[in-house]
């Protein structure tokens, strides 16, 4: 076997052409984060898991030529043989990053945690964004809080997992990188778990996935789509659709053929979907009564994909705080 040969190719290089037209794409989006300071001018001390960094790049690394085509916004390597390992340098669209690597290690000492990760932040549209914060239901994405940025109408961000990179920390401290913190406490917990669901969420069986949590899920976003349009218009939307949209992570417990669907509700959740009355009291009544009609909807899905399946859903929602840890421990994150 000959010996490897390293490309080193990033994506403003010149004299590199392209294997494909569809590689070229034009020069990233700039967004502008209000409230952005630069890391080396210690505006955030220390810097946090969830913070987003901006003046950084991505690696994405190979051998040989295939996969070419799955390059993000990058330029492929040229006359790349089989056996030729190669590294491009990779632009998030929107030029910014976020730090996964846990609060420890990122404030550990560069001889014993050398690098930090980061993944870039994608530009997707509002009802994708909408999907992701309320479903919870990608492994790859998560919303990330996009207010503070000035982005392009019907955009907002998300973290995209597929392209994560380690950077030397040092990097991070260089005059060109800023750093925002849009996520408040609650959101870096949740940001947390999602990270840790990554690779730890529970496998479930393949027919619970295509005849309980698809259908599921399926319900859900068209739910989720028809609250929204009517939020938009000003409207209310129906009782189910309104129980959609008062929860914002969803989870999962498997029991023999019952599958019990947990949304978890919190304060914003409820009285954006109109749940909270004047005075303050929640109108349990009609919660329940859209949670009903959630799961009435989700078992007609489940029975057009298989009526003799044998499964079972029930659809609980609920704060949290109120349950045990004990009963809580039972349940994973809906990832996939």
């Amino acid at each position: 076997m000959p010996p490897l040969r390293f490309c080193d190719v990033s994506m403003s290089a010149p004299d590199t052409p392209p294997a494909t037209t569809e590689l070229v794409v034009a020069a990233p989006v700039a967004l502008h984060a209000r409230g952005a300071t630069a890391v080396q001018h210690g505006g955030f001390s220390p810097l946090a898991q969830g913070d987003a960094l901006s003046g950084l790049t991505l690696a994405v690394a190979g051998v040989g030529p295939a996969g070419g085509e799955t390059l993000p916004k990058a330029v492929w390597p040229a006359a790349v043989g089989d056996s030729d390992a190669w590294a491009v340098a990779v632009d998030a669209e929107s030029g910014w990053y976020v730090l996964l690597s846990q609060d420890c290690d990122i404030v550990s000492d560069a001889a014993d945690e050398p690098t930090v990760a980061i993944a870039p932040l994608v530009l997707v549209s509002d009802d994708e964004w909408a999907d992701l914060h309320h479903n919870g239901y990608s492994a790859r994405k998560a919303p990330y809080p996009s207010d503070g940025f000035d982005l392009p109408e019907g955009l907002k961000l998300a973290i995209d997992l597929a392209w994560t990179t380690s950077v030397l920390k040092g990097s991070i401290h260089t005059p060109a990188v800023q750093a925002a913190r849009p996520l408040t406490g609650p959101q870096q917990r949740e940001l947390g778990e999602w990270l840790a669901a990554r690779t730890g969420r529970v496998p479930f069986p393949d027919d619970v996935v295509r005849l309980v949590l698809d259908p599921c899920y399926d319900v859900r976003k068209r739910l989720l789509a028809s609250a929204i349009k009517a939020e938009h218009a000003g409207a209310t939307a129906k009782l189910e659709a309104r129980a959609v949209l008062a929860a914002t992570r969803w989870y999962a417990h498997l029991d023999g053929r019952l599958v019990t669907v947990l949304g978890a509700l919190t304060s914003t959740g409820l009285h954006r979907a109109g749940f909270v009355r004047a005075d303050g009291s929640i109108d349990a009544d009609n919660l329940a009564a859209g949670v009903e009609k959630v799961q009435a909807e989700v078992i007609k899905r489940m029975n057009k994909a298989d009526a003799h399946s044998g499964f079972q859903i029930k659809i609980v929602l609920i704060d949290l705080a109120r349950m045990s840890a004990a009963e809580f421990i039972r349940f994973a994150l809906l990832l996939r």
